[in-house]
């Protein structure tokens, strides 16, 4: 985990202290410096709300990785008060391995729910996903962009 303030030197490039929204893909691995780990979840900061809002496709078992990586983000977004950080229900994975395409199928619904909203708190996110038609979905545009290239 970067040290918060060290958070700064990856943020500040990306323009985050701008956006209205910022989605954070999160992995439980706890040991940075090894790649692995074992669920994806999201984290998504909405500025209009002053939240952080955690999607978590296997009930809530990235809550404290999620809380941990909001609380070094804190500080860095806000200078006075404090950032409300609420898990959210979605759509449940019935398997061990689809967590990767929930977080994409919800990144997907959140940020068009943005767009149109101006906010993601209401979104409703327990609509069900269809992992298959969305790996055929992504395998897809890969094919369409490997054919056009």
């Amino acid at each position: 985990m970067v040290k918060t303030d060290e958070i700064h030197t990856f943020l500040n490039p990306l323009g985050i202290s701008f956006k209205q929204f910022v989605f954070f893909p999160l992995n439980d691995n706890n040991t940075p410096d090894v790649a692995g780990g074992s669920h994806w979840s999201l984290l998504v900061y909405s500025k209009p709300e002053n939240s952080f809002f955690h999607f978590d496709s296997s009930y809530v078992s990235n809550h404290n990785a999620a809380w941990e990586f909001a609380s070094h983000l804190i500080p860095y977004l806000t200078k006075v008060g404090s950032i409300n950080f609420a898990d959210k229900d979605c759509s449940q994975q019935t398997n061990g391995y689809d967590c990767g395409i929930h977080v994409i199928s919800n990144t997907e619904r959140l940020a068009e729910y943005a767009h149109k909203n101006g906010l993601i708190g209401n979104s409703d996110m327990t609509i069900k996903i269809n992992p298959s038609a969305k790996r055929k979905e992504i395998l897809s545009i890969i094919n369409n962009l490997r054919h056009s290239a």
